[in-house]
């Protein structure tokens, strides 16, 4: 198993916890059977992405955040403010969170291939804690589409910029959340002209790096990556989809060629 120190985990627990999270959270969160998890995220009014996470509900009083990126305690008092007089507790969670390649009880299925499940741990067990395990892991997140969020990217992005909205996210079928008008006119007029791209580089780059074309030095940006074993990289990116078909350059010194492998649809 691999130790995954970047996905941390939120408890949201009272006889309030459902409601709460519907009213905050882009998911349908009381259509989530007990015992099941869905994807779901944390959207500012203008429908920017605060978190992204996978929602876990145990029961009717008792949620669990498993984060992808940020941290916990920040987004705890993040949604301090909006607990008013219901009965919830917001509480950061001592359990660790690993990754496996092996089902066990209390896993998360990831999509992808090859099939890799996610554990939530209440004590602490041996993991492989190497560099290169996380490497592989992180490379296998960018071959599947799922992204982790640094906190430069905070507020900056829409879901469907990240293709939150292919994993069933975002609903809008439901009441109100935040950002919720923003997600209903993208859905029922359109207007979205970025997507989530995986690219080919050279080397790796940070999350928030510029990526442009010869017209236009601000066709999009990394979200993340990670080295391949033949020192090359894999990232994703939100791109404009006209800068897709066209040669993309990097706002870093000696980044060579960067190829388009495939979009997230």
């Amino acid at each position: 198993m691999i130790s995954l120190p970047d996905l941390q985990v939120l408890e949201i627990t009272g006889a309030d916890a459902l409601s709460f999270a519907q009213a905050q959270f882009s998911s349908d969160v009381r259509g989530l059977a007990n015992g099941a998890w869905q994807w779901s995220t944390w959207l500012s009014p203008q429908g920017r992405v605060r978190a992204f996470f996978q929602l876990l509900r145990d029961h009717d009083q008792h949620l669990r955040l498993l984060l992808r990126g940020g941290d916990a305690e920040m987004l705890r008092v993040a949604l301090a403010p909006y607990v008013l007089r219901a009965k919830v507790a917001l509480r950061v969670s001592a359990a660790r969170v690993r990754g496996s390649n092996k089902p066990a009880a209390s896993v998360l299925e990831l999509p992808g291939s090859p099939p890799r499940w996610l554990i939530i741990e209440d004590t602490a067990s041996d993991g492989e804690e190497s560099p290169g395990a996380r490497e592989c892991w992180r490379l296998a997140d960018i071959r599947a589409g799922l992204p982790v969020l640094a906190e430069n990217l905070h507020e900056q992005l829409l879901p469907q910029w990240l293709g939150l909205d292919r994993l069933g996210a975002i609903s809008v079928s439901r009441g109100c959340y935040p950002g919720q008008e923003v997600m209903s006119r993208l859905h029922f007029k359109g207007g979205n002209k970025r997507s989530l791209y995986r690219l080919e580089l050279t080397g790796a780059l940070a999350a928030g790096t510029a990526l442009g074309t010869s017209g236009d030095a601000a066709s999009g940006l990394i979200v993340m990556s990670a080295r391949r074993e033949d020192d090359r990289a894999e990232a994703l990116a939100c791109l404009a989809d006209t800068a897709a078909d066209v040669p993309l350059r990097a706002a870093v010194p000696g980044m060579g060629e960067i190829a388009v492998l495939e979009r997230f649809t």
